[in-house]
């Protein structure tokens, strides 16, 4: 049976992404990836300083952007704007190939008037995506500059052709991106809503509950549900679940702990419940899972 390679994203205690540059002291980052990468076809929530844009090769994706879904497939894509929460994943779990390209802003702000005047009010604009479509112009042209910056990615001249498509890309969005629309979101809920999920993110290893979640967010009980289920459709324990056998997956691969010490390692009661709460996601026992791991 061939062996499962999982991929997961880097955080920080504040779940933003550590980004790792395709180049040192070059912050833009592409790459050709595989939802099958990662566990259950899964991107988990997170966010950073950076500018997102994917694009499908084959396959689909349901990007959550500050709890807004858009699913998206070959000849589409998606712009993902800076310091937004955002996960992706595979609807029915099958292969979603995909090309990424990620930039910080700081690699469009040489000049001081473009920063003021071409890149800061786009970041501080209610659009928190963009979902790109071929049948519109100039969603295309963005479409075709990712595919070409990441299918070039191994030539030597990659690093400037692709600060140049960068520049093509901005220009078309901040020449259409709409500034005036009105926000859907509550950037005070969002704030909210990142505290608690530091919170989980520093302490899964310890007993966590509902109440304990919520002071981090110095929010009712009440409000905390709310607003998981409305940015992650999901509730706080079932996402503290997530993200406990997320990094037990990580401990399967990178240690010879014994699935009685994972479990516990990661907050879980013991090993009857974590391989309980384990099969519900994945359709296995943990040992059964760990089997095919590389």
């Amino acid at each position: 049976m061939k062996k499962k390679c999982v991929n997961f994203i880097d955080l920080n205690n504040d779940r933003s992404e550590k980004i790792k540059y395709t180049y040192a002291d070059f912050s833009v980052y592409y790459h050709k990836g595989r939802f099958s990468s990662y566990p259950n076809y899964m991107l988990k929530s997170h966010w950073h300083d950076d500018f997102e844009l994917i694009v499908p090769i084959s396959g689909r994706i349901t990007y959550n952007v500050n709890g807004q879904l858009v699913s998206f497939g070959e000849g589409e894509g998606i712009f993902v704007n800076s310091r937004r929460l955002h996960s992706g994943f595979s609807d029915d779990m099958t292969e979603c190939e995909y090309y990424v390209v990620l930039f910080h802003p700081a690699a469009l702000c040489s000049v001081k008037q473009f920063e003021h005047e071409l890149v800061t009010p786009v970041i501080n604009s209610p659009q928190d995506y963009i979902h790109l479509k071929s049948d519109t112009p100039w969603h295309k042209e963005i479409i075709s500059l990712v595919r070409n910056i990441a299918e070039k990615s191994n030539e030597k001249t990659t690093p400037f052709a692709a600060l140049g498509s960068i520049y093509l890309i901005w220009s078309e969005i901040a020449e259409h991106i709409d500034l005036s629309r009105k926000s859907g979101n509550d950037n005070t809920r969002l704030s909210e809503l990142k505290a608690m999920l530091s919170y989980i993110h520093e302490y899964y290893p310890q007993k966590i509950t509902l109440e304990d979640i919520a002071q981090a967010g110095y929010v009712s009980k009440r409000t905390c549900g709310g607003l998981f289920l409305k940015y992650l459709y999901k509730t706080p324990i079932e996402y503290l679940n997530d993200y406990r056998l997320q990094k037990s997956i990580e401990l399967m691969k990178s240690t010879d702990k014994t699935i009685l010490e994972i479990g516990l390692a990661c907050g879980f009661s013991g090993a009857s419940y974590y391989a309980e709460v384990f099969r519900r996601s994945f359709g296995k026992s943990p040992a059964e899972y760990r089997k095919n791991l590389i």
